[in-house]
């Protein structure tokens, strides 16, 4: 369910807004995918339940947002902010 520009959802105003760190769209918090910064491994987890602690980001389930979010390093630093 994609939402409008002011971030309402269409269907229901109560359903949570998130944006994709990739492509920046809107959509309803349960069709995005979360995922969390592990300090002591340096990695990204996918956090399926979306309730582990941490600072998250989320993507949409479209493969080249998945893919470049994956894959270039540049798009962690901004999303959890890493940079010092």
């Amino acid at each position: 369910m994609r939402v409008n520009p002011k971030g309402m959802s269409k269907a229901n105003k109560d359903t949570p807004v998130r944006t994709c760190v990739v492509c920046r769209n809107q959509f309803g918090k349960s069709e995005l995918q979360r995922f969390v910064w592990e300090r002591k491994t340096e990695t990204i987890t996918l956090d399926e339940t979306q309730t582990m602690p941490g600072r998250g980001a989320y993507c949409c389930s479209e493969e080249a947002c998945r893919e470049r979010f994956l894959t270039q390093k540049q798009w962690w630093k901004r999303a959890f902010r890493l940079l010092k």
